[in-house]
């Protein structure tokens, strides 16, 4: 049976989010490549547990996979001596791709009827972002010759993250609907933030604003969709 996070749970969450916002800013090394690998982790572990018994229905299979290259991508880019700003793009890229497919299975196991007009109503404010914020991007990637070579993976990365985005807003009438589709957008935000600061304008306290919205928005997309999976079907069911 499906149980919400309980409130040790989410404070722990928190606690070890600050400690890795703490760690990073003053750093302290150990801190910090301790505590961020935990974020990841412990979602993993909390959506582990609400399954052990049973199969993992196909949308959380999916999830966790996304989750999996989460960590991976967080612990490429916690990593300071070395610059793995790529490795950890192409990590990060493959959560959104198992993301934006663990969304379309919700909207296909919900029978959703979708239509061009009803998607293009709905994808048309993250296009309009997309478009806009690749313009303020490219001036920086153009007069760089170092950057050049990442300005195609980025955009790539930029279309799936607002197209992961587009999906959890089409998961429209969902539980949690609402807690899913907030995650999605701050994802959007914290990711927005970590290119400015990397490639246009340091940001003060960056670290703070990247992590807190990252954080929270893992957290809102795993217990959303984990409330709305197993309010729908029977634990032991297999999604397929």
């Amino acid at each position: 049976m499906y149980t919400k996070p309980t409130l040790l749970f989410t404070i722990a969450f928190i606690a070890i989010t600050c400690l890795e916002m703490l760690g990073d800013t003053l750093s302290i090394q150990w801190l910090h490549y301790g505590c961020k690998p935990l974020i990841m982790l412990m979602l993993l572990g909390y959506c582990w547990q609400q399954y052990r018994p049973a199969t993992f229905p196909l949308v959380i299979r999916w999830l966790m996979i996304g989750m999996v290259f989460a960590l991976l991508g967080d612990v490429f880019l916690m990593i300071r001596e070395v610059d793995l700003f790529a490795p950890g793009l192409g990590a990060f890229l493959v959560m959104q791709l198992c993301y934006s497919r663990a969304f379309w299975l919700s909207i296909r196991q919900a029978g959703m009827l979708l239509t061009i007009q009803s998607i293009w109503k709905r994808a048309l404010p993250f296009l309009i972002y997309l478009i806009i914020f690749l313009i303020l991007l490219r001036p920086a990637f153009a007069q760089n010759p170092a950057l050049q070579a990442l300005w195609w993976p980025v955009v790539v990365y930029a279309i799936s993250l607002n197209t992961m985005g587009l999906l959890a807003v089409l998961r429209q009438g969902t539980l949690h609907y609402g807690w899913v589709v907030a995650g999605a957008l701050l994802f959007i935000l914290s990711d927005s933030l970590i290119a400015i600061d990397k490639f246009l304008q340091t940001i003060t306290g960056a670290a703070w604003l990247i992590m807190s919205t990252y954080a929270a928005a893992q957290y809102m997309i795993v217990t959303g969709t984990l409330t709305h999976e197993q309010s729908t079907r029977p634990l032991h069911q297999a999604g397929s």
